[in-house]
Order: structure tokens, then sequence, then C-alpha cells
């Protein structure tokens, strides 16, 4: 398929542009580039120059900050029908992370200069757009609130309970490793936090899927105030 209406079809198929008119979809395919990308893939680098953001179509990106000494803090985990990236369009500075594909993947890239053309021209599209970003902002609020006043526990509680929702099983979407890393802990303390939910009956685990025992209990654990587990530095055990 050529490039223009591969574009088009990629773009037309994210939520973001559900609702917008063919003729601005065109606009912006015209200068949109598709990326194939293989696992390891840099989609873009930290300090990079851009005024565009991205869509991926299908697969997954890494949104990481890296130390100096290599560490790396993984941000979020984009997957096929998010975009990422949408604060450069706004307002143009150097890219503040890193986006590595942990899969196959199929990108495009989305140029500043039509997108902003489109907010001009279409106020439902913009309002999506602020929608989003504000959104963004309370989910790093969020972030933010739960790696600076919640222990290693109540963070790893309160992750399995928003990703379970009303649900009781549940599937890890990223490695282990992935997901300490979201979460400001090392595997070795994520693993060992899971098998004490499961020892306790809060969950059940077998490889990345999870069963989810007692919403209750769980919940209990990821909130600072109903904590129900000890976390009491040297202590070995925790008690329900």
């Amino acid at each position: 398929m050529p490039a223009r209406p591969l574009a088009e079809r990629l773009i037309g198929n994210l939520p973001l542009f559900k609702r917008v008119a063919g003729e601005h979809i065109a606009l912006l395919a015209k200068q949109a580039t598709v990326h194939r990308l293989k696992r390891g893939g840099i989609v873009c680098r930290r300090g990079e120059p851009l005024e565009c953001f991205f869509g991926v179509a299908y697969g997954q990106i890494k949104l990481v900050l890296r130390a100096g000494n290599g560490e790396e803090r993984v941000l979020r985990i984009v997957s096929a029908g998010d975009t990422f990236g949408e604060a450069q369009v706004l307002r143009a500075r150097p890219n503040p992370l890193d986006a590595v594909a942990l899969s196959d993947a199929l990108v495009i890239t989305l140029a500043g200069r039509p997108v902003n053309t489109i907010l001009a021209r279409d106020a439902q599209f913009a309002g999506r757009m602020f929608t989003r970003l504000a959104e963004r902002v309370h989910q790093l609020v969020a972030e933010i609130e739960t790696r600076t006043l919640l222990n290693a526990r109540q963070r790893i509680a309160s992750y399995l309970v928003t990703l379970a929702g009303d649900a009781s099983r549940v599937q890890l979407p990223v490695t282990k490793t992935l997901i300490a890393s979201q979460l400001g802990v090392t595997k070795e303390t994520l693993s060992r936090l899971l098998r004490e939910f499961s020892d306790h009956g809060l969950i059940q685990v077998h490889n990345r899927n999870i069963v989810v025992r007692d919403h209750a209990r769980l919940d209990a654990v990821a909130h600072p105030v109903r904590e129900l587990l000890s976390d009491k530095p040297g202590s070995g055990s925790s008690s329900l």
C-alpha cells in the first residue's frame, strides 16, 4: 500500500482522530511518517528537538528516563491505539525521554504544523487533545504520589487494584522487570511481595496471570490509611 493511503488509514484508526474530518486526516497524512520497528528499535531519543508526536498502530513502546550510569526508569508503556508526545506539538522543546519498542511495532509520526492547523479549525479535536493532556497531568500527579508517599507494598497493591478493576483474572501487560521499573522497586522486591500477597490469600500468581482472590483486602493494603500489612524496616514478616 502506498505510504500516504497507509498513513491516512493508520491515523484514522487512532481513537484521538476518530471523529476528525477526512480532509484533516489527509492533511496530516501528507507530512506523516510511518516507522516499522523491531524490538529494541528507537522511536526518539532524549534531547532531540521534536515538533511532532507519535501514534502506535500496533506493538508496545516504553517511555523511559535514563540516568548517567545507565539506570532507567519506565514512565509509561504505550500500546496500540494510543499516542504520546503531544506536548511537543504545543510547545517545542528538547525531547525529555527515550521511546523504545518493546516488540515489533508500527509507529506513525505526526508533524506539528498540520496538527496545529487542525487544532485551530476543529474545536472538538482541540477539546479531545486538551482533555488527553489533562488526563496525563492527573496520571503524573498520581504516579508521583504513589512513588513518594506509598511504600513498596502499597505501590504494588495499588498497581494490582488498578489493573484488575472489577475483574478477578488479569494478565500483567508487560514483564515484571518493566513493572518494577514503573513502580520504582527492584524486580526481586516485586516478586517477593507478589509471593507474600499470594501466601496471605489476596491473589494467586501463575507467571504473568493473576487471580485476585480478595479485592477488599488488596485494596486495604493499597490504601495508606487502611494498610493491613506491616512494612517496618528490618521486618521479615507481614501480618493481616
